[in-house]
């Protein structure tokens, strides 16, 4: 698999983009019905990309709010501060850095809650990742993480597999550490933790639409692009659509108060 397709901004764009056109649910209308992100508040967005969550962060605030954004794609914090300028939301601002540095960030600063939407398992240390970030919030601080579990997407990996050959591979870092690891150290550190879960069905509608949000997705292979293309156009040959689900696990931990 390209993990480079995991964290590169215009693929992730891409699939952002794709989970709006064709998705049936709204995965920010999850995250902050979950979170209830309140005016006035500090929040960080960890991993924050684009800023798909960011915007909707700041507007939730308001002016008396602030946001911390933090990533390791600079091309994505670039990104995220011309939408902020564009849409004319001054209470953000932007860290360049990896996720096990974030004690670095603002020192001494506490937040209400932080969010981290598909980026908290490229920690390379989940125990003391979490530590950081308990640290880091305020009494009663919340944190929610959210990304795949083990079965996301399942459809579209059978499709992959059929034309690649071999066996579907077990799980990725990134379901394992939703379901497992990251979900230990959560609760090793703050006491307990509530797992949320979240689908959204994607209908895609044509050949081409398959293959544009395939070939930005982690699973792309070069070497069988040409035999995807040929196998998305004869499956639309008998199909109105190719339907795949984004399965989703949240975590929503509370530091005591």
């Amino acid at each position: 698999m390209y993990q480079k397709f995991n964290t590169h901004s215009k693929a992730l764009d891409n699939r952002i983009k794709a989970h709006g056109k064709y998705g049936s649910r709204d995965l920010n209308s999850w995250i902050f019905n979950s979170v209830k992100v309140a005016p006035g508040q500090v929040v960080m967005d960890l991993g924050c990309g684009r800023g798909k969550q960011t915007m909707d962060i700041a507007a939730k605030v308001g002016t008396k709010g602030h946001v911390t954004s933090v990533d390791l794609s600079k091309e994505s914090l670039d990104h995220l501060l011309a939408t902020a300028l564009e849409k004319k939301l001054h209470n953000i601002e932007t860290y360049h850095s990896d996720i096990d540095n974030i004690f670095k960030v603002h020192g001494l600063k506490r937040y209400d809650a932080m969010i981290s939407s598909y980026a908290l398992y490229y920690t390379h240390n989940p125990e003391q990742t979490i530590k950081n970030i308990y640290r880091k919030l305020k009494p009663g601080g919340k944190l929610f993480f959210c990304g795949p579990s083990k079965q996301n997407n399942a459809e579209i990996k059978n499709f992959h597999y059929k034309i690649k050959g071999g066996d579907i591979p077990p799980h990725t870092f990134a379901s394992i550490f939703m379901e497992e690891t990251g979900l230990q150290a959560v609760n090793k550190v703050f006491g307990k933790s509530k797992v949320l879960s979240f689908d959204n069905t994607l209908s895609f509608d044509s050949a081409e639409a398959l293959y544009n949000y395939w070939s930005s997705y982690n699973l792309y292979d070069k070497s069988i692009d040409k035999a995807f293309k040929t196998a998305a156009a004869a499956h639309f040959k008998d199909n109105k659509n190719f339907i795949t689900k984004k399965r989703v696990v949240g975590v929503l931990a509370v530091k005591p108060k």
